[in-house]
Order: structure tokens, then C-alpha cells, then sequence
């Protein structure tokens, strides 16, 4: 079984910075980024296998698909009721309606505050 963390989001840095700290965590994780959440849709629908794990790290506004837009296209995926997909949101936000929001998707473990850290990586990263 592959393990990938995606993640998505537009800023560079952001995802930058998650995949040197992830990579530290566990440095035989595969890391990949999209600015947007139709990349990352792209990605999964070219890529994924029910054998393999994907943990996405989504952040919720970004150009072309944001992140509640990718949400609702991954629930009408066929593999939307798969064990092998776990979300977090990761936002700057802290309206509490986007926190309400992530609570209707089955999907999402969490709603996490940017930046990430070195422990809460390392959460993630173990319930893999």
C-alpha cells in the first residue's frame, strides 16, 4: 500500500513549508501539491486506487475550485465511501460557518488552523 499527502492550496509557501514538515515526520511519505482543487480532483481521478491511502490537506479558498467545491465533487465520486480518502481542512479561517460547513462531510477528520506544526503533522501523519 502507497501512502500520499495531498496537498491543496494556492499559496506556494504554504505548501512549501507542509512538505519539508511532513517530509521530516516521515520521510517516505509521497508528497503531492496542487493549487487548486481541480488539479487535485484531476489527480485523484487519473490516479487513485482503493489499495492506496490518500490524506488530502485542503485549504478552503483558492481560484477555479475552492476547497468546498472539490468536497462536493469527491462525494460524487465513485470512491467518495472509501477507507483509502481522509480530509483536513487546513484554513486561515475562523468563520464559524466554514467550521460548520467541514462538519457535513463524512470525509473530513478536522478542521485545522494554519500554520501546521511539527505534533499535528505527526498526528495525521500516525493515523494513517
Amino acid at each position: 500500500m502507497e501512502k500520499t499527502i495531498i496537498l491543496v492550496d494556492d499559496d506556494p509557501t504554504f505548501n512549501w513549508v507542509s512538505s519539508k514538515l511532513i517530509q521530516k515526520v516521515s520521510p517516505d511519505l509521497k508528497v503531492k501539491e496542487f493549487s487548486n482543487g481541480r488539479m487535485a480532483l484531476d489527480f485523484l481521478q487519473d490516479n487513485f486506487n482503493e489499495k492506496d491511502h490518500y490524506t488530502i490537506l485542503l485549504d478552503i479558498n483558492m481560484p477555479e475550485m475552492n476547497g468546498w467545491e472539490f468536497m462536493d465533487a469527491i462525494e460524487k465520486s465513485d470512491w467518495a465511501n472509501s477507507k483509502s480518502i481522509s480530509v483536513y481542512i487546513v484554513s486561515s479561517s475562523t468563520d464559524p460557518s466554514d467550521m460548520e460547513t467541514a462538519r457535513t462531510y463524512g470525509l473530513i477528520k478536522d478542521y485545522l488552523q494554519k500554520p501546521l506544526n511539527f505534533d499535528v503533522v505527526t498526528d495525521i501523519v500516525s493515523q494513517q
